[in-house]
């Protein structure tokens, strides 16, 4: 047979005692208590002091003042990469990695993207392949070989 925890006992012992005083008090007013409410509404009664008892002496609760220190950003993924990921695993890709290869393009060479631009005009799924070699392009504008 399983124990009660420390202290319960106690509580128990002292419970059923005052609901027993509690009865003989209303007997004795006259009240014609009846039982199972009773017994119900007592429960009810000393359950909830039993809670306000024990959360006396819960700790207090304090707020952290001030920002958190600054981290490191290395293990975050950049917006280029959640674009990135998120086309990929998309049933149905937006057109935000077309514009992200467009506007990467534009900041290296307007003449490459108004061409690739028109190249993914309409196109929602953008094969890895095809992703490479666009930023082969732009990478290639950079560093002439």
């Amino acid at each position: 047979m399983r124990r009660l925890p420390e202290g319960w006992g106690g509580r128990l012992v002292g419970g059923v005692v005052l609901a027993a005083l509690g009865w003989g008090a209303a007997v004795l007013l006259d009240f014609e208590p009846r039982p199972l409410p009773y017994v119900v509404w007592a429960v009810v009664v000393l359950t909830m002091c039993f809670l306000v008892v024990d959360s006396v002496d819960a700790p207090v609760a304090t707020w952290q003042h001030g920002l958190p220190a600054p981290r490191d950003r290395v293990d975050e993924a950049t917006s280029d990469l959640r674009v990135l990921t998120s086309h990929r695993q998309a049933d149905q890709p937006s057109d935000a990695l077309a514009h992200r290869l467009v506007a990467l393009a534009r900041g290296r060479d307007p003449a490459l993207a108004a061409e690739l631009e028109r190249e993914l005009a309409g196109q929602r799924r953008i094969t890895p392949a095809d992703i490479d070699r666009i930023l082969t392009r732009i990478e290639d504008l950079r560093d002439p070989r």
